[in-house]
């Protein structure tokens, strides 16, 4: 039981591992345009403090890794439901936002000290504007965030320390506590979005599992538990669905009434374990018998099967009737009770009908019941073909 709990722990595990990769490509699409006004923002502040050729190294850098990434973002966003190996794109993405913070971080650093102490506070203002873009970013995965955030933030503070000087001792000192703020933040925003995808998946499983015993439910809602054919509920269901629609389409719907000859007595000589065995064999074999996957077979009650047979006429009734008959005397089925043979029989009641506005699929069951009853008394086949003759008689009578 535990070694069961701790496999799907770690499949749950596995799937929220994937859930959080996702997000990072499905979430940053347009995060890397972010990078690209930072970029111009950056440029228009030191462009006339620092030597160009600098400026605009740094700048085609950063550019080209935006660039990259915006690519390899829309790339794998097409790619995301087909991949198996989440940790390769997760590596990638890493990769990817820590070439991005150490441009950032070694780029505000190399500048910062060719900048009056107003633009410093302006640039180190940028950082606090960029961190919270990675935040939002990298929310789903701690190795992407702290790739991003350390290279960025951290050269920037170690530097403002050596500097020697109050104004950036302090900014220093504010910058080690804003970046222990953003640590936590992200820490609780993280937890709190895998503890939702955990619950999510959880709740998927649970609707999964239900739906499974919703429709194990509904199976043995509508199937013979002795016989493992359908039942008389899945019965009644289907001749009136499928009577309706052959009266719809004025077609014919034919069915068989089947009934086990003196099995009463083979119970009282075998017994009622016996007796269930012989009931699953006769299902089995009627199951086996049928032409076509939309002829249902099901238990009607007791000793009684049914088969109903739409889009069949008459004739094609007959011909199954008698094929099914045959069939059950080929199982050799010992009944030393029976007054017409030494095996189990069967006796098969045989009616079709085109329905009209008038009928109802009771029509069909009466006349069933009578032709079954006459076969039963008489212990000879009588297979009628006149359903208008049969249906005025039940009327009369």
């Amino acid at each position: 039981m535990a070694a069961t709990n701790l496999e799907a722990s770690a499949k749950i595990d596995q799937r929220i591992y994937a859930e959080q990769v996702s997000l990072l490509y499905t979430k940053s699409v347009t995060r890397p345009l972010l990078h690209i006004i930072s970029l111009i923002i950056v440029v228009s502040l030191i462009h006339n403090h620092v030597d160009a050729v600098h400026v605009y190294v740094w700048a085609t850098y950063l550019f080209g890794v935006s660039l990259y990434r915006i690519i390899d973002i829309n790339k794998t966003q097409k790619i995301i439901n087909e991949t198996t190996d989440f940790r390769v794109i997760q590596k990638r993405f890493a990769i990817c936002a820590g070439v991005l913070g150490t441009i950032y971080g070694i780029g505000i650093v190399s500048f910062l000290g060719y900048l009056p102490l107003l633009k410093q506070v302006y640039l180190l203002m940028l950082i606090s504007v960029i961190m919270p873009s990675g935040f939002v970013s990298f929310v789903s995965d701690r190795l992407s965030f702290n790739m991003f955030v350390y290279p960025l933030v951290i050269p920037p503070i170690v530097w403002l320390f050596s500097q020697g000087q109050d104004e950036h001792l302090y900014m220093g000192v504010c910058g080690v506590v804003y970046l222990l703020v953003i640590k936590k933040s992200f820490k609780w925003n993280n937890e709190t979005l895998t503890n939702t995808i955990r619950l999510k998946l959880e709740n998927q499983e649970l609707l999964e599992s239900l739906q499974l015993v919703n429709e194990r439910l509904t199976e043995l809602s509508i199937i013979d538990e002795l016989t493992q054919i359908q039942n008389r509920r899945s019965f009644d269901y289907t001749i009136e669905k499928e009577w309706l629609r052959a009266k719809r389409l004025k077609t014919s719907i034919s069915m068989l009434m089947i009934d086990i000859d003196f099995f009463k007595q083979y119970n009282d000589k075998f017994g009622h374990i016996k007796g269930d065995e012989c009931l699953y064999s006769i299902a089995y074999c009627l199951q086996n018998n049928i032409n076509r996957p939309t002829d249902f077979v099901g238990r009607y009650g007791g000793e009684e099967f049914c088969i109903i047979m739409p889009d069949t006429d008459i004739n094609g009734a007959i011909k199954l009737a008698k094929e099914v008959r045959a069939a059950v005397k080929e199982l050799k089925i010992l009944n030393p009770g029976s007054a017409v043979s030494e095996f189990i029989t069967i006796s098969i009641g045989v009616a079709s009908a085109v329905p009209t506005t008038q009928d109802t699929h009771m029509d069909l069951l009466y006349i069933l019941v009578i032709r079954l009853y006459i076969r039963q008394k008489m212990r000879v086949e009588m297979l009628f073909d006149h359903w208008q003759l049969w249906r005025i008689m039940v009327n009369h009578n």
